[in-house]
């Protein structure tokens, strides 16, 4: 069964979850994670809550951050989309658009039940966390690094042999719902002159790059971006 493809923007921002979690974990982040403090304390304590749960409190800190032409319509709730004639002057377009604008953020912050006049600006009531600007995030490939540098951090990341990919194998096959494991661990291990299973080399130096991509990425995450200027391609 392949790994599932990522469809969703609240997907992406789960793994960010995950990945902000995971970097709690590493002692050598812990300076990256106190100079990022500030930027991540809207979103509370993510150490002992599952997404689905913090999701429901804190969805609104993402969405659209920068202005920008599209070609279909965004489903973003931080955003909304206008149609601007090419004819009417710059000056009276920005006076309309600040008009428009305005008017959409306080009926947002309404409806959440923010009172607009508590407020420095306006826009301070909206999201301001936004995935690494410029960079394809290959969900899927990504989603798979989560997953694996995950196990291997919760078996003490021990090193990377065919006893320890046999066993995050195992968590992979072991969870609840979905029974994927990623195509780089399909290929089973196969029995050595003395009658020993082991991984193929190729398969373990690409684990090994699995999982330093999924430290990078953690690194990155600390820092406060996501997913970060990292490779993510097989």
């Amino acid at each position: 069964m392949p790994s599932p493809t990522i469809q969703s923007q609240k997907q992406l921002y789960r793994m960010w979850f995950e990945f902000l979690k995971m970097a709690h974990k590493e002692p050598d982040l812990v300076e990256n994670l106190q100079r990022s403090q500030a930027y991540y304390q809207p979103w509370g304590d993510v150490a002992s809550i599952k997404f689905d749960d913090w999701w429901k409190g804190h969805k609104h800190l993402f969405g659209e951050t920068s202005v920008r032409q599209v070609n279909s319509i965004s489903n973003s709730p931080n955003a909304i989309h206008l149609a601007i004639p090419l004819n009417m002057p710059v000056t009276k377009v920005l006076v309309e658009v600040k008009r428009l604008v305005e008017e959409c953020q306080i009926e947002h912050l309404v409806q959440k039940g923010i009172d607009p006049k508590g407020l420095k600006s306006l826009h301070s009531g909206f999201g301001s966390f936004e995935l690494t600007m410029g960079v394809e995030v290959r969900g899927r490939t990504l989603y798979e690094i989560q997953l694996m540098y995950q196990f291997w951090q919760d078996l003490g990341k021990p090193p990377v042999n065919t006893s320890t990919i046999s066993e995050i194998v195992k968590r992979f096959r072991d969870r609840p719902r979905a029974k994927w494991v990623p195509y780089i661990l399909q290929m089973k291990p196969l029995t050595d002159r003395k009658g020993n299973l082991r991984y193929d080399e190729g398969q373990i130096r690409q684990v090994r790059r699995y999982l330093r991509k999924g430290y990078d990425v953690c690194k990155s995450v600390a820092s406060g971006e996501f997913p970060g200027h990292h490779h993510l391609g097989r």
